[in-house]
């Protein structure tokens, strides 16, 4: 399903479909975990078993049908990603976990995923996004990432702005869902999740990259908790020792 077009028309924005999503995952070892403040503060980007951990929570979160890529008008080739996880609140007094603390204790073997999803986790209830907002169930936009000969071009932006009216459509029922079988071989021993059929009501995001802060400003998010890199360990050291000074990222969140 494509959604709409550059203004210079050599890209254009779609769902994620059986057809592009190996496209997609090339993206993500290519242009995402290599360049991730998150992925390179918790060494992600250094494990190729963390990898595809991580490969494996966005593959998860295709299945929503809310997940988008850029394509080349002129090639076809998927230069860019951007990956959009339901998220329903626990019920009350229950044992339920968000989805994020679920992945973590199933399927997170390796020490570097689980630092970064547990820092994830730890973002999300300091932001206490459920609460704050009223909300029964939100859509986190995350892994935004533009191959690096594409970048300077407007794509995140673009990218950011579809997502956001992608999940807005949503409301009136499912965009693109796909099962575990659209993945392909690579993912079949994923089990498949009963779908999440409450409408979101919100926007979540963790912006770290300068562009991504710069999307999240412009479309309207509220920043509600920033994190210095300075203030995360990872194997002994802050993970700030690994990325440039100053690095932050930030939770923030939009309603719709």
């Amino acid at each position: 399903m494509t959604w709409c077009t550059s203004e210079d028309g050599k890209y254009n924005i779609e769902s994620i479909s059986p057809e592009n999503f190996p496209g997609a995952i090339k993206v993500l070892r290519e242009a995402v975990i290599p360049y991730s403040s998150s992925c390179v503060g918790f060494e992600v980007n250094k494990d190729p078993q963390a990898t595809e951990e991580l490969l494996e929570l966005c593959a998860d979160a295709v299945l929503d049908g809310l997940s988008l890529v850029a394509i080349a008008t002129d090639t076809g080739e998927v230069v860019a990603t951007v990956f959009c996880k339901l998220q329903e609140k626990p019920i009350p007094g229950s044992t339920e976990k968000t989805f994020f603390e679920i992945f973590t204790e199933e399927r997170c073997k390796r020490p570097a995923t689980k630092a970064l999803m547990e820092f994830m986790v730890e973002l999300d209830a300091k932001c206490n996004y459920f609460d704050r907002y009223g909300v029964d169930c939100l859509c986190e936009i995350m892994f935004l990432g533009v191959k690096p000969e594409h970048r300077q071009k407007g794509l995140a932006k673009l990218l950011c702005k579809t997502a956001v009216d992608v999940i807005k459509k949503s409301k009136e029922g499912p965009i693109a869902p796909l099962t575990v079988e659209d993945l392909g071989p690579n993912f079949a021993f994923m089990k498949p999740r009963k779908p999440v059929t409450t409408p979101p009501q919100l926007c979540t995001a963790l912006f770290s990259a300068v562009a991504s802060k710069k999307c999240g400003k412009m479309l309207g998010f509220e920043v509600l908790e920033v994190f210095s890199y300075d203030d995360l360990t990872f194997d002994g050291k802050p993970c700030s020792d690994r990325l440039v000074p100053g690095a932050s990222c930030e939770g923030a969140a939009l309603k719709i």
